[in-house]
């Protein structure tokens, strides 16, 4: 079992169709309807699961591309470029880690700034705050540790924390419907750890920056996790109930178009964004519909899951490497060199495709 630079790619190039795949499957609504939200999510992180684990096995069969695949990496590999003499390949991966780094530095920087400042924000304390908070401690299936927080800077209701949670509320006047409903939403957030899947997936952007499929598995994922989120709030709610939630989404996204600034801190959950119209507009679609989207059918769930796991396992069956005959009569020999040939000399081929080559004496 070890890493390669080919079965990296074979990684990066499997779990970009997954999550392609994954996308456009979950813009339909019968796809959604009978495999169920809960399962799309989990398609999504195996997706990243298969993406971090780039092995190549003992099992692992090599398939050489064609001529012109074999062409190009002798020459970016083998080729040396400038007065150091360094290939292409390791220029790239220098350029890789280099900016993966600054992104994660940049990352770490900015969250604990963001946690700064969500402690200088005001502890929210009047009675409507404390009864309003207690009836969703009531409602919840675990007790957990959350501050609610008032803050003039910002305009959209969020939660924000891994250790210490907080859910911050714009300075705004709510009705306790909609204090409720907002601060159940963000507590539902808690519950569920999306703020630890949230920053694990910037994590994965920061490292693997360079595949563009990742900025759609960052955005359509942040999506899932708010529509898993609402279908947890509504969940045994009446057509009514459901009604007022959406008319509480409706208005902070209108206070946030209103004052034209949006200040989402890093690594959190927002109770709504002005990031696209069609996503609200789905959140409302799939919300309406009730509990339906939060049903799977067994039979097609389970034949996506079986898919789904044959393709993962022929994931990992085959690495396409390039192969190519030594170059002949390229550079001089030194005056302690020797020629190796069948009368002085063997090699031996070991599982993991790496050669011994034996002299005798």
């Amino acid at each position: 079992m070890q890493i390669t630079i080919f079965s990296l790619l074979m990684s990066v190039i499997c779990s970009s169709i997954v999550v392609v795949f994954n996308y456009l499957c979950r813009k339909k609504q019968f796809f959604i309807r009978q495999i169920g939200i809960t399962n799309i999510l989990f398609l999504y992180l195996a997706s990243v699961l298969r993406m971090v684990i780039p092995y190549k096995f003992s099992f692992t069969r090599v398939i050489p591309p064609s001529g012109a695949l074999n062409y190009f990496y002798k020459e970016s590999s083998a080729g040396k470029t400038g007065a150091a003499q360094i290939s292409s390949v390791a220029v790239l991966a220098a350029v890789w880690l280099t900016v993966s780094v600054a992104l994660l530095i940049r990352f770490i920087l900015r969250y604990r700034k963001a946690l700064k400042e969500v402690e200088s924000y005001v502890v929210c304390e009047d009675e409507q705050c404390r009864r309003v908070y207690n009836r969703v401690l009531n409602k919840s299936r675990r007790e957990l540790s959350v501050t609610v927080r008032r803050s003039s800077h910002v305009v959209i209701p969020m939660g924000v924390g891994i250790f210490r949670k907080s859910i911050i509320l714009p300075e705004e006047t709510y009705s306790d419907s909609e204090l409720y409903y907002i601060l159940r939403h963000e507590y539902t957030h808690f519950q569920n750890r999306d703020l630890i899947i949230k920053i694990f997936i910037h994590i994965y952007g920061c490292v693997f920056w360079w595949n563009p499929v990742v900025y759609l598995l960052k955005r359509d994922l942040s999506q899932i996790l708010e529509i898993k989120c609402d279908l947890d709030v509504t969940d045994k709610l009446g057509s009514r109930d459901r009604a007022e939630y959406l008319t509480t989404i409706v208005r902070m996204l209108k206070n946030a178009e209103a004052k034209r600034q949006e200040k989402l801190f890093c690594g959190a959950t927002a109770f709504v964004t002005r990031n696209s119209q069609s996503e609200v507009v789905e959140r409302f679609r799939i919300v309406s519909a009730g509990n339906i989207c939060k049903r799977k059918g067994k039979v097609f769930s389970g034949v996506c899951f079986l898919v789904f796991g044959l393709f993962l396992f022929l994931s990992y069956s085959f690495v396409i490497q390039p192969d190519y005959e030594a170059a002949e009569n390229h550079g001089t020999m030194g005056e302690d060199a020797s020629k190796t040939g069948a009368d002085n000399a063997y090699h031996i081929k070991h599982s993991d495709d790496t050669y011994y080559v034996y002299f005798n004496e």
